[in-house]
């Protein structure tokens, strides 16, 4: 249901073609675009004025570029590579404008790529200003969200591409200090004009396989809602991702206390949890996914009971439970089970008479949760439970 969902949200631009557009790489096209009609022209009609149709041709892209994402620009498509290719286009220009051909000549593809590094290298400082603005702003939580992550992917693939044209750089300086008598023609051409474009195409190939990665780990994923002091539903998040954040989230979760003839089933917790890892709780808990209702959360929770038409959760008690590791709006239900067949539903715990857990409460043998649920659950289903034995 969710992915039906969210391919319906994205009726403006194709889902497919979306996981694509978000590669931030592929804001380097126009400049690459511009070092191989570079090349193409070179090689047809000689080195004379190739680089001005190049520029032409990368710059004119940039703006195309640039008028695609004002057009769909509600489909939250954001292409910040484009902005440091554009500069660079800019920079390249001003060799054109002093007529220094004798430079151009050889080297347009060369001067290109090092004023890339330069421009990648002066974009890197502005990385924490440009978040810090983000997070400030005013826009929606989503929005913020959204562009956050694109901007660090950004700068994620900007330092990648900085670090193999600098290389790339490194490797011709050495070249030249070679002797002479080594040096060739096609040498010379692999690595000053042909090394650049096929360096370009690989760091794009590796920006997609990266993206489609990341909406195939997503699409995966678990996502909860994420609610505000409220308990009103602001926002969703990856639960792997809330999980590193500690209790930055906050999140509802269902819990079922399961109860038989007046004891309660418990068992231990798994060792994966972030809170109480392998101390004891009931069986079924669990967090209310992104829209997910009540009763489809309750039904999830209970899995094969839910079919058992005498188990009949009954809700308790709503309350906030926060520690140094989780934020959780808990709803608190309990069932009574009435055969030992439904108890023998479960494995691995047992149950535990009021006594018992009252002996041991403390101990370091309950989870957080149970130890500030069991005074209210003593005090109400189980001294019912008791009364009516």
């Amino acid at each position: 249901m969710e992915k039906e969902e969210e391919k319906r949200m994205d009726k403006g631009v194709n889902y497919y073609y979306k996981r694509i557009l978000n590669n931030q790489a592929i804001g380097l096209i126009p400049l690459l675009v511009a070092m191989a009609f570079d090349n193409l022209f070179a090689v047809v009609f000689g080195h004379y004025f190739s680089y001005i149709i190049a520029f032409i041709v990368g710059i004119s892209l940039c703006l195309l570029g640039f008028i695609f994402l004002h057009l769909f620009k509600k489909e939250n498509i954001h292409q910040f590579f484009l902005i440091p290719a554009t500069v660079t286009l800019i920079l390249y220009s001003v060799f054109l404008f002093f007529n220094l051909q004798p430079v151009l000549y050889n080297f347009s593809i060369l001067i290109a790529e090092i004023l890339l590094v330069v421009v990648l290298a002066f974009f890197g400082f502005f990385r924490r200003s440009i978040l810090a603005g983000v997070r400030n702003s005013k826009l929606p939580a989503r929005k913020r969200t959204l562009l956050c992550t694109d901007i660090n992917e950004t700068y994620f693939m900007a330092q990648i591409t900085q670090n193999l044209y600098t290389l790339h750089l490194f490797i011709i300086l050495m070249y030249i200090h070679l002797p002479e008598s080594i040096h060739s023609a096609g040498v010379e051409r692999f690595l000053y004009r042909l090394l650049p474009v096929i360096t370009g195409v690989l760091i794009i190939l590796y920006g997609q396989i990266r993206t489609l990665m990341i909406y195939g780990g997503l699409q995966k994923e678990v996502w909860l809602p994420v609610l505000d002091e409220k308990g009103h539903v602001i926002g969703s998040i990856a639960r792997s991702i809330s999980r590193l954040s500690g209790k930055k989230y906050y999140h509802p979760v269902i819990r079922i206390a399961v109860m038989y003839n007046g004891m309660l089933y418990l068992k231990k917790r798994n060792r994966d949890e972030s809170t109480s890892p392998e101390l004891l709780d009931y069986p079924l808990h669990q967090y209310i996914k992104r829209h997910q209702s009540m009763d489809d959360a309750l039904g999830e929770t209970l899995g094969a009971l839910c079919q058992d038409k005498s188990v009949k959760p009954r809700f308790m008690i709503r309350y906030t439970f926060e520690n140094n590791r989780d934020k959780h709006l808990v709803h608190l239900y309990t069932i009574h089970l009435q055969t030992e067949e439904q108890v023998s539903c479960f494995t691995e715990g047992k149950l535990w008479t009021p006594k018992q857990i009252k002996d041991n409460a403390g101990t370091g043998i309950f989870c957080e949760y149970f130890e500030k649920e069991f005074p209210y659950l003593q005090s109400t289903v189980l001294l019912a439970e008791s009364l009516r034995s």
